[in-house]
């Protein structure tokens, strides 16, 4: 192995065990236990086929997202996010993000430059969609509060805080908009103001930046037709309420709504999105208990409704992607190998 891959899973198995440290330092375990053991099989069953869904509904969004080109194929698109998710579940720096690119490269045929355009674009589409998971609630947060958590000076105080924060993020949100707008309505015009921003590197580094921006645009041929655009925008809702149902049917309290459950899925998200940690262990657990408790949660109930949704969701996806992975005969050399010739 490695120096750097060394490093890597040090530091990943370093990152996860603060996270831990840090989500366990105030918990009764004790309670936590009994927490745990009420919850209901039917529960965890629908917590799983909800995590099936997420995986679905990724792999619908990027068939309509994916260009059309002779010999690019859009054939096992589920297979290929089961097993990419599945590797960031057992290996540390996200190397389940390389796997996606490199397989939708040796398997389907696309050219990297694609594979990698269409990875950012469908992490800056789910950014996007996690920042409204946190603003829309928030403007909502008064009467979530006096429905479920009651008003009190302190929570005000961390109204305020979240408000701020929630104007900023929409701000972000709406701007983003715009810019895909601007796009699907004058896509000549921005591909020509970016060349010009190109301009000044050196010829043959221009030549191929351009080229490689050119197919990496491809990946938004979708904004042109509404019926795309929107069908993304909806398998992307869909996401995001398949991973606030899970936290919603965990917690099973009528006055946990869907705005709640949005809520704390934009912390867990903020938790999966710190690097290094192999499935996010110790840093999703951290993250997500505090979007938890700002909801009302009791410490030991958020405690285990964090640990059921990580560990639900890590061995759903690990065992299905896990079967994909021996199905399609993947080697990680194969994909170590394949980066080593993207990146050249």
């Amino acid at each position: 192995m490695k120096p750097m891959r060394i490093l890597q899973f040090a530091g990943g198995i370093a990152l996860a065990a603060a996270g831990l440290l840090f989500f366990f330092r105030k918990v009764d375990l004790h309670k936590l236990a009994g927490e745990l053991l009420t919850c209901d099989p039917r529960t965890i069953s629908l917590c799983a086929a909800l995590a099936v869904g997420s995986l679905i509904f990724r792999s619908l969004r990027w068939k309509i997202m994916l260009p059309v080109k002779a010999g690019w194929s859009k054939k096992g698109l589920f297979s290929i996010i089961a097993v990419s998710f599945m590797l960031n579940n057992i290996l540390p720096a996200r190397m389940g993000e390389v796997a996606r690119i490199v397989l939708l490269w040796k398997k389907n045929g696309f050219s990297p430059a694609v594979a990698i355009g269409s990875l950012v674009l469908e992490r800056f589409i789910d950014l996007l969609a996690f920042m409204s998971c946190f603003f829309i609630p928030v403007f909502f947060l008064n009467t979530m509060q006096t429905a479920f958590i009651g008003a009190s000076t302190s929570a005000s105080q961390k109204n305020l805080t979240l408000y701020t924060f929630a104007l900023v993020l929409c701000g972000i949100f709406f701007v983003a908009l715009i810019a895909f707008f601007l796009y699907a309505r004058f896509p000549g015009q921005v591909r020509k103001n970016g060349r010009k921003l190109t301009a000044f590197l050196p010829r043959s580094i221009q030549k191929k930046a351009n080229t490689i921006a050119g197919e990496v645009l491809l990946n938004l041929h979708w904004t042109s037709s509404t019926m795309k655009t929107a069908l993304v925008f909806f398998y992307t809702g869909l996401i995001m309420i398949s991973y606030a149902g899970m936290i919603i049917a965990l917690i099973h309290d009528s006055r946990f709504s869907l705005l709640h459950g949005l809520f704390a899925n934009a912390f867990a998200a903020l938790g999966a999105a710190i690097p290094l940690a192999p499935g996010f262990v110790g840093t999703l657990h951290a993250v997500l208990l505090q979007g938890l408790l700002l909801c009302g949660l009791s410490r030991e109930k958020a405690s285990a409704v964090t640990i059921l949704y990580h560990a639900i969701g890590y061995i759903t996806v690990t065992i299905i992607g896990l079967y994909f992975y021996f199905k399609m005969q993947v080697k990680v050399k194969d994909i170590s190998a394949a980066e080593k010739t993207i990146n050249a």
